[in-house]
């Protein structure tokens, strides 16, 4: 269940939006509805994909220029239809899609049609986009996860190339891959959305950012088998708030840098989010040889509830495969200026709660973790942390975190970096947490 919240700028933002698109067409809209594109005929067939064709050339169009358009689709009412694309740019700069009904794709993967295809509802370069309802999304992915390879799984909802955008209200169900992709958008608010797949349903990351900036995700509940919500490279100035995550693989950045990939993230705050029995919590993931750096990353108000591990950062993400193979003369990205503050809760204590991994040749700087409270859900055992090559603040942390500093003699040598009370030092294998709080002291991937 998502909390409760005050309302604040993000939900205020998408209610002024949709009242002014209101106010400003006024009686003059013209409200379409999926039946005025059905024959007789036609309500004995399964697929209506030519019935939404048809709809989107209204909509887009401007059926009756000059005045706003709306396509509804009304409780009660369920279509079935195969891939589209709904193409812009469009005739007005203002596009509205109320969705109360249901919406589902073609149970089997067969009868999905075209495989040239890489997602279900489709919307690409369209500008002023209000999609909004009460209704369900139901991509019937589960076809797709034991039978079809992953570079061939379409992804749900994909938004490409739009600008202002806001999606909200609406729930999806089993995508094949990402429940929702927004790539190379600007503007785009998404508010109140619940994203449900089994856990061990494989890739169906939830949401998913590439390329994108001003990107706002708000008051949601994201329940899947992979990611919550990945940022992928090319992504800045991203807000995520009030976000119930769980089961997944966390909010992560990354994987970034795959086959010597120049990637860069940075702007992404993280507030007021849950993370329940999640196999990560605040994620960073990087593949060995890559360029580009991750900074200003901010993880604040986080609750953690039997997290496997709160808080990674892994430089030497190979997606499952150990040894992870170090490329002749790697680099890495530089990850710097990472903040996670008022962290409370519980995490297993069968894997490493805190994990900084990071580069020996770049290291992580500016690495600060304050007031973090995670105890272990066994009263049995102690969680524990392992750190390499980080440059960390502490303050405040519940969790004994030594941090190894030692360079290879054979890489170039790293300037001392020195933090009143907090020294460095060697650490081998993880170490366990005290028992008691100790002062002063964040391309599809399978895992």
């Amino acid at each position: 269940m998502v909390p409760l919240i005050p309302m604040g700028f993000d939900v205020l933002f998408a209610l002024l939006l949709i009242t002014s698109y209101h106010l400003q067409h006024g009686d003059s809209r013209v409200i379409l509805s999926i039946k005025d594109f059905l024959s007789d005929s036609d309500s004995k067939i399964v697929d209506h994909s030519q019935a939404f064709q048809a709809a989107w050339r209204a909509l887009c169009g401007g059926r009756g220029r000059g005045q706003g358009s709306s396509l509804v689709i009304h409780a009660r009412e369920t279509y079935t239809i195969q891939p589209q694309r709904f193409e812009g740019p469009c005739a007005s700069p203002h596009i509205h899609i109320q969705i109360d009904g249901t919406i589902e794709a073609p149970k089997m993967v067969k009868d999905w049609g075209s495989k040239k295809s890489e997602c279900w509802l489709c919307f690409e370069r369209v500008t002023g986009l209000v999609l909004n309802g009460s209704g369900v999304l139901n991509s019937n992915g589960q076809s797709w996860w034991s039978s079809v390879a992953l570079s061939s799984r379409r992804e749900a909802v994909r938004f490409l190339g739009c600008q202002n955008i806001l999606y909200n209200g609406l729930t999806q169900i089993n995508s094949p891959r990402n429940h929702i992709s927004v790539t190379g958008c600007t503007n785009a608010t998404l508010l109140n959305l619940h994203l449900i797949a089994p856990s061990n349903s494989p890739n169906t990351n939830g949401i998913d950012i590439s390329v994108s900036h001003n990107i706002q995700i708000r008051s949601s509940s994201i329940k899947t088998g992979d990611d919550c919500i990945s940022i992928q490279g090319g992504s800045y100035d991203i807000n995520i708030t009030y976000v119930t995550c769980g089961p997944g693989h966390g909010i992560s950045i990354g994987s970034l840098g795959k086959g010597g990939a120049n990637d860069i993230v940075q702007n992404v705050n993280v507030r007021h989010c849950t993370f329940t029995r999640t196999e990560n919590g605040a994620r960073i993931k990087t593949w060995p040889g890559g360029r580009g750096f991750v900074k200003n990353i901010l993880y604040e108000d986080i609750t953690m509830i039997n997290v496997r591990s709160p808080i990674i950062i892994d430089q030497h993400y190979c997606n499952g495969v150990r040894p992870c193979p170090q490329p002749a003369g790697a680099t890495a990205l530089k990850v710097s200026g990472v903040t996670y503050r008022y962290f409370k809760g519980t995490s297993l204590p069968d894997v490493t709660a805190v994990k900084l991994d990071c580069d020996q040749r770049t290291v992580c700087d500016s690495i600060v973790m304050e007031h973090i409270n995670i105890t272990s859900s066994s009263q049995r055992r102690p969680l524990t942390s392992y750190c390499r090559f980080a440059h960390l603040i502490r303050r405040f942390v519940s969790i004994g975190i030594n941090c190894g500093f030692h360079v290879n003699p054979k890489t170039p040598s790293v300037a001392p970096y020195v933090i009143p009370q907090t020294p460095y030092y060697e650490l081998p294998a993880p170490t366990a947490q005290p028992p008691s709080p100790a002062s002063y002291v964040i391309v599809a991937d399978l895992g």
